[in-house]
């Protein structure tokens, strides 16, 4: 099969459950159309503008790692220059005209459109018809997909017919390395454009970073009978590809197909090189076998990813959006993590947060641990920017960036100036330091749910004592004896410089126990690395001793009378306010009241200590987490997108299913609520943390998943109105496949080494592979 008879016989998935259609255009929605539509395979993210560009149109392309510190501040409120995610090169841009007149958006009269991202396949096809002044009517289809089996690929197809005239049309396929990103900052010179055996190359470097982006591109045009139309090579300032002029006759289609050919100098040392050796191999594949592998490695993925959900087919394909991109947003790459908004967008400058570990990689952790072991490992190469953090701060120990990048080093601008409030210190970088916490406790959750003993001797054990010694160092001891963290940001964010967090110095006590933990196993199993890692951490018996001493005398908050935690020393005594009529869209709180009201009042931002209750959640019995849960709840204003999935989670847990239904719905609708015109929705990128957490309410909350160190252990709760729950995981290298009705629940390992499971309060049963362990779930509203 040639290019352009395949082009004719792609079939889009039949299943709406898989595909998200967008009709017409737009131009309030479509920079979130941009972002939701966005083709996204782990290494590279191509938001999914129009490939001819329209007014409102903000073609955007990304490289996972790929940052850039400018020579100036990239805005007005900024001090200094601040790295940011690069924009690449715009891969698929055509121009296209008919007898001299562009058929752009905005200059020809559009007659219809759709968009369908199949996320089954991980394919973005368009459908468009345009009128020009004089009565020409054209007809496009174009199809674009970033390749999963090979992830340095990239294809674009177009169709083109003249339906009721004939007459010149020009075409134009580029890489167009003249780009900048959002803040009009350019980062990228060429270093080379030329012409290679099979197409062209364009190489592009990041000016002050260094990183080379190499482009291979061939493209070819067919006419209706399939024969090869010429072309003349495009070799310009920061722009290769192929132009070509024909003559088109009535009711004749014409098909372009284009392929790129991407590496940086994150992959080798050659990139230019090894682009060109790979376009040559992809040319010789050809259009067909790129597409059957790409399908086929989506269909892989899927098969130990997917999440099916019988009786609500609205919630199922918004399950699969998350889904979709989070299989998108990472892969196995330990010198690059996932961003606030993954691939999609600029929003938050491609840095990468607490987000990461606390959201997202759960997902990473139970569907590819290969991808959740290199995100960890991201944070081990990033453990000497944690450790200057933390020397700068006057502590010992290891603590991570609030805002990271490429090298680790913290990021957040530490001032900013506000037109009318003047200069204005960001505390976030300073304050929040739960960070150090969530990175301690994804590496503990790795290690239990893969086995990894390696990953721990040679890497994590360092890392967990690292941010033990750094708690060890934040804590002081008060005049009442004990333990205190003082002037924190917690999760809630919409309190800063408290005292006692309860998150925060929980978790804190945790990663301090965990630390000294891991110090006794290494003596205990591995006396040689132990003796060489207490060397180089100038670790002693007095110092393992004192981690003890500050946990065991940390203030938590945790009041026995009342099973509640406060959340910070103080919260009780603020006001209180009603939230009932509350909608984020509409406005957040802190915009409504303005921060100086916000600090005396209970209102949360988002989850905090209920966040607490879920991570350690054996730690606490039913009626605390019940408790905690019905007090903090209606004092949450949901005003981060990460907020409504972990609600979602707890109230499952707890049973409450109307209750957790309708915060599952809440987060579905984040980025997919189309009918808010005036809310910025997805504009700057998927909320890929929100999208975690769907996962996440699913996996640990419908399906009632608790993970432990003798294995895992299933209490479900799902809505009556749900069929089914289906879900698969991985643990410890054994296959599981989880089905949850509203009455039975059944666990399948389906190949592995035999595993221990429980289902409620049963018993452990070690399973066998092609074994299924099954028994009655909850089904209680």
């Amino acid at each position: 099969m040639n290019a352009y008879e395949e082009h004719r016989t792609f079939m889009l998935t039949n299943d709406p459950r898989w595909l998200l259609t967008i009709d017409g255009f737009d131009t309030a929605l479509e920079p979130t159309i941009e972002a939701v539509c966005a083709l996204v395979n782990g290494y590279s993210g191509t938001r999914a503008a129009l490939e001819e560009g329209s007014p409102v149109s903000r073609p955007a392309a990304f490289v996972a790692g790929v940052f850039n510190t400018p020579a100036q501040p990239q805005a007005p409120e900024l001090e200094a220059p601040i790295s940011e995610l690069v924009v690449a090169a715009n891969w698929s841009r055509l121009y296209i005209e008919v007898e001299g007149q562009p058929l752009r958006i905005g200059e020809v009269e559009l007659l219809s459109q759709r968009r369908v991202l199949d996320m089954r396949q991980g394919v973005l096809l368009r459908e468009w018809r345009v009128r020009d002044a004089v009565g020409r009517i054209t007809s496009l289809r174009s199809l674009r997909f970033a390749s999963l089996d090979n992830r340095h690929v990239l294809v674009q197809q177009l169709r083109l017919t003249a339906e009721n005239y004939s007459g010149t049309i020009a075409l134009e396929s580029l890489v167009d390395g003249q780009v900048s990103n959002e803040n009009h900052t350019i980062h990228l010179d060429q270093t080379a454009a030329q012409a290679i055996p099979v197409g062209q190359l364009l190489a592009l470097q990041t000016r002050q970073s260094g990183y080379t982006l190499a482009y291979a591109t061939h493209a070819a045009l067919h006419g209706p009978t399939g024969d090869a139309i010429l072309g003349t090579p495009v070799l310009a300032e920061q722009r290769v590809g192929m132009r070509w002029e024909w003559q088109a006759a009535p009711g004749h289609t014409y098909e372009l197909h284009k392929l790129v050919a991407c590496v940086t100098s994150r992959d080798s040392a050659q990139p230019e090189v090894q682009a060109a050796q790979l376009l040559e191999q992809l040319a010789a594949a050809g259009g067909s076998t790129l597409l059957a592998a790409h399908i086929r490695a989506w269909a892989a993925r899927w098969a130990t990813a997917d999440v099916q959900i019988e009786g609500d087919a609205e919630t199922q394909r918004q399950v699969r959006f998350a889904l979709y991109h989070l299989i998108g947003a990472a892969h196995p790459d330990e010198r690059a993590s996932v961003g606030a908004r993954a691939l999609t967008g600029e929003r938050y400058r491609g840095h990468v947060f607490w987000d990461t570990e606390t959201f997202v990689w759960p997902f990473y952790l139970f569907t590819e641990p290969n991808t959740a072991r290199a995100l960890l490992m991201y944070r081990y190469h990033t453990l000497d920017g944690a450790r200057a953090k933390a020397h700068a701060l006057g502590y010992r120990g290891a603590l991570y960036a609030w805002e990271s990048t490429d090298t680790g080093a913290e990021t957040t601008p530490p001032f900013i100036t506000v037109p009318g409030l003047g200069r204005q210190q960001i505390l976030t970088g300073v304050q929040e330091h739960h960070l150090a916490a969530d990175i301690a406790y994804a590496v503990v959750q790795y290690r239990q749910a893969s086995g990894d003993d390696a990953f721990f001797v040679g890497y994590g054990a360092e890392m967990l004592l690292e941010i033990a010694r750094f708690w060890a160092s934040r804590a002081s001891r008060g005049n009442d004896g004990r333990y205190h963290i003082l002037t924190v940001i917690g999760p809630d964010e919409y309190h800063d410089s408290v005292n006692d967090n309860a998150y925060t110095n929980v978790m804190a006590q945790w990663s301090l126990r965990q630390g000294v933990a891991a110090a006794a196993e290494l003596a205990r199993a591995h006396p040689t690395q132990w003796a060489a890692l207490a060397a180089k951490l100038a670790l002693s018996d007095a110092e393992l001793h004192s981690w003890d001493e500050v946990a065991d005398g940390l203030v938590t908050g945790f009041d026995t009378r009342t099973g509640l935690f406060e959340q910070f020393a103080g919260y009780y005594q603020l006001g209180t306010v009603d939230l009932r009529d509350h909608d984020t869209a509409e406005k957040t709180l802190d915009v409504k009241l303005g921060w100086e009201a916000l600090q005396k009042l209970q209102a949360l931002k988002q989850a905090d200590v209920v966040m607490l209750l879920f991570l350690l959640w054996d730690s606490f019995s039913h009626e605390v987490c019940a408790a905690n849960f019905r007090f903090y709840e209606p004092r949450t204003t949901h005003d981060s997108s990460l907020s409504p999935s972990f609600h979602a989670l707890v109230a499952a847990r707890l049973g409450d299913l109307a209750l957790a239904d309708m915060y599952l719905r809440k987060a579905a609708r984040i980025d997919l609520d189309f009918t808010r015109k005036g809310w910025a929705g997805a504009t700057g990128g998927v909320h890929i943390a929100a999208l975690g957490g769907i996962w996440q309410a699913l996996a640990y909350g419908f399906a009632g998943m608790r993970p432990s160190d003798v294995g895992l252990r299933f209490e479900p709760h799902i809505p009556p109105h749900w069929g089914a729950l289906r879900l698969s995981l991985q643990w410890r290298g054994r296959q599981l496949r989880v089905v949850v009705q509203p009455s039975t629940i059944a666990i399948t390992v389906e190949h592995g080494e035999p595993v221990a499971l429980a289902i409620g309060k049963g018993v452990w049963r070690m399973i066998a592979a092609g074994e299924t362990l099954s028994d009655r779930a909850s089904a209680t509203e």
